[in-house]
């Protein structure tokens, strides 16, 4: 049964420490990573890039001022690892939690899936859904882990060390919490001509993307049987989430193969560019992984990116940016009014007015902060990184739309971002994990009513 509103009113109360917990990781995570003991011999590492590597890794955004692999040693992996796997599980279970909460009336099937999901728990608290979620997650990344260290290579099995497996498990989970972090010197351009593991990379991070209560729903719909009551039901919710991810997926790589076909595609055969294209996709919506030089990119190619991380994946997941389901609010709500009809229809259900205007909101808070950031960027690396990299203002935007999508890929902006500039990439991280749970917060308050109705007066648009 929905919760009422006394539950609604204790839980609120129980999670608004989440945002509070993030900033206390990132700090302890900050302090974890200065300490010598977990650098290489002759690596160094200032207090600042420690705070900016361990807010990328605890809001899963994956860029760093430092290359991972030459300044950290094992320990020091395995701490980001720590840090990656709190962040993402930590946005989750918040992301379940607010669903649950949610105002509106759920129906039959979301409370069959909130019933498997928190199943067997005496109560709905953040730590009830926290190890919930952990145990679904841990089996994801494992089985993730599995077909990464199993699948084929040029050697033997009987060559494979314990490095192979870390190198495994370490990427499994950087792809499932959508981080985008790898322990390799150049990155998965390791990969480049592996497309097994690429495609289990792909399916990890487009796993994550989806929502812990969309990945439940689909565990417990079992499309083969002919009763309908026997296959269960894909909510509104997970089979928007599913057509927005194909869509997106779709769309970005072939905008990526028709603008970099002639450029950072060129040399390679025809279905190597369609997979990188693809790779490129998926990972510019919520991980930030790359094969290729992005910021050798074409600036064309680049402004549709900076779209597909500013939408970025499903809410509830591990994904940032507004969200699918908020775009496709907004999409809906058009389309709605170009047909002159008064109520959003989707699949035979209406959805209340209420929710565009919150998708509305999302939207212009985001494109806001992202205006007055992208500006301040511009004036503190006026001399650095604008003035060095080849995109030089096109690569700032980029920086800032990529960290507050939390996606992590960059033009090469970031090892020469000056301190104001880290500070500002800091917040840009912090808000765009964090911004959305604290709104969140605020709109799940019961609705004010002064008790006093005005007449209405039409506007002229247009």
């Amino acid at each position: 049964m929905p919760l009422t509103d006394q539950q609604r009113r204790r839980l609120i109360g129980q999670i608004r420490g989440i945002p509070l917990g993030f900033a206390a990781l990132i700090l302890l995570g900050a302090l974890l990573l200065w300490l010598p003991w977990l650098h290489r011999t002759g690596a160094t590492l200032s207090l600042l890039d420690a705070l900016f590597l361990s807010t990328s890794a605890t809001c899963v955004t994956g860029l760093t001022t430092v290359n991972v692999a030459e300044t950290f040693n094992s320990a020091g992996q395995f701490v980001l690892l720590f840090l990656i796997q709190l962040g993402g599980v930590g946005i989750m279970t918040a992301g379940t939690l607010f669903l649950i909460i949610s105002g509106r009336r759920l129906s039959l099937a979301d409370e069959h899936i909130i019933r498997n999901t928190v199943g067997g728990l005496r109560t709905v608290t953040p730590l009830a859904i926290f190890l919930h979620a952990l145990g679904f997650v841990l089996f994801i990344e494992l089985v993730g882990a599995l077909a990464l260290y199993f699948l084929p290579t040029a050697g033997p099995m009987t060559d494979r060390t314990i490095a192979d497996a870390w190198q495994a498990v370490f990427h499994s989970v950087s792809a499932f919490c959508n981080a985008g972090i790898s322990t390799f010197p150049e990155g998965l351009v390791r990969w480049e001509n592996d497309p097994w593991r690429l495609t289990v990379i792909a399916l990890l991070v487009i796993a994550g993307g989806i929502g812990l209560l969309a990945l439940v729903n689909l565990r417990f719909y079992y499309f083969w049987r002919r009763d309908r009551r026997a296959r269960g039901y894909l909510t509104i919710q997970t089979r928007l989430s599913l057509l927005l991810a194909a869509l997106l997926i779709l769309a970005g790589g072939l905008f990526t193969l028709a603008g970099e076909w002639r450029g950072t595609l060129a040399g390679h055969p025809a279905a190597h560019r369609v997979g990188e294209a693809l790779f490129h996709s998926v990972m510019a919506r919520t991980a930030g992984f790359n094969t290729v030089d992005v910021g050798a990119m074409n600036p064309a190619t680049l402004l549709g990116t900076m779209a597909l991380m500013f939408v970025g994946g499903a809410p509830g997941s591990m994904a940032g940016g507004i969200k699918t389901v908020t775009f496709a609010l907004l999409v809906l709500a058009s389309w709605t009014a170009l047909r002159r009809r008064s109520a959003i229809v989707l699949w035979g259900r209406s959805i209340p007015e209420k929710q565009a205007s919150t998708a509305i909101l999302f939207t212009l808070l985001a494109g806001g902060f992202l205006l007055v950031a992208t500006t301040l960027l511009l004036v503190t690396e006026q001399g650095a990184a604008s003035g060095v990299t080849s995109q030089r203002w096109l690569g700032l935007m980029f920086e800032a739309v990529s960290a507050f999508g939390t996606v992590g890929l960059s033009t090469g902006v970031t090892p020469l971002l000056t301190a104001a500039g880290k500070l500002i990439v800091i917040v840009l991280m912090f808000a765009g994990r964090v911004g959305p749970l604290i709104l969140a917060l605020y709109l799940a308050r019961p609705p004010a009513f002064s008790g006093v109705r005005y007449p209405p007066e039409t506007l002229t648009l247009g």
